[in-house]
């Protein structure tokens, strides 16, 4: 599914260095991410795997300034990401999206098609309020829904769908990252598949970067160019994503590995 990456020696859109991040549960210190370190270049897609609770999601929210780490630098773009504050972190925020494994939680349950996806160009000041209708239905077709859609309300559409106009609002920012968490996990199988599809030709078009966090490591052998492996809040095994899957060199990658029947015969298309 996923097309090869050439970067010719290009500096890395993101680099994450040394990222700690503990939290106070039960009265007890607990160590989410110990150390991380991760780099992510234009057009690449990078899946971030791992169990629940190893530290994936909170890497993610990390990187996307959703919550501050205790201790590690982020670079974006070539800015220091982590020093951005007011209005210049507020410019930078639509280069880099994300979207969430619930998509009807991340919306207004009582805003429609058009005012969702119509919201960052409104915030951003992408495009004057005349040709906002516009843009959204353009925005539509390039996630591969009909135009009727925007007036219907987001509790109105289905699951993949509403996960299809996620996408189309972080498109509307004109993105160079989008981070995606667990943005497939709660969506049937042939809809996953449709969905995976329309993420990499997407990349094709536009160059775009994903952070791809997933605990299914079929879904990330279908999109990510390579992959890294995260167990109690550390890196512990990274690489190309067809080498680490037939050559595995941490417990927690042969762990990953076995638990996926038949995971090195191709499905069917």
């Amino acid at each position: 599914m996923k097309e090869g990456l050439a970067t010719d020696g290009a500096e890395p859109l993101l680099v994450a260095n040394s990222i700690s991040r503990r939290f106070i549960s039960g009265g007890r210190r607990v160590t989410a991410l110990d150390d991380v370190s991760i780099t992510l270049s234009a057009g690449e897609t990078l899946g971030l795997l791992g169990p629940s609770g190893s530290g994936k999601s909170t890497l993610a929210r990390v990187i996307t300034r959703l919550i501050e780490p205790d201790a590690g630098e982020v670079s974006f773009a070539g800015q220091d990401w982590l020093g951005l504050k007011g209005s210049a972190l507020r410019r930078q925020r639509r280069l880099m999206q994300m979207v969430f494994q619930d998509p009807l939680g991340a919306f207004n349950p009582r805003a429609s098609v058009l005012s969702a996806i119509t919201d960052p160009l409104r915030i951003h000041r992408l495009a004057p309020r005349g040709q906002w209708r516009m843009r959204a239905n353009a925005l539509l077709d390039r996630v591969q829904l009909p135009a009727s859609l925007l007036d219907r309300g987001i509790g109105e559409i289905s699951g993949g769908q509403r996960q299809r106009v996620a996408l189309a609002r972080a498109l509307a920012c004109e993105p160079r990252l989008i981070v995606l968490d667990e943005a497939v996990s709660a969506l049937d199988v042939s809809i996953r598949g449709q969905i995976l599809d329309l993420l990499v030709e997407l990349q094709r078009q536009d160059g775009l970067a994903y952070l791809f966090v997933s605990h299914d490591l079929a879904v990330v052998k279908a999109v990510a160019h390579r992959v890294a492996i995260m167990d109690a809040g550390r890196i512990v095994e990274t690489g190309p994503t067809g080498r680490v899957i037939a050559q595995p060199s941490s417990p927690m990658a042969r762990a990953l590995i076995a638990a996926v029947p038949r995971l090195h015969q191709e499905r069917p298309r």
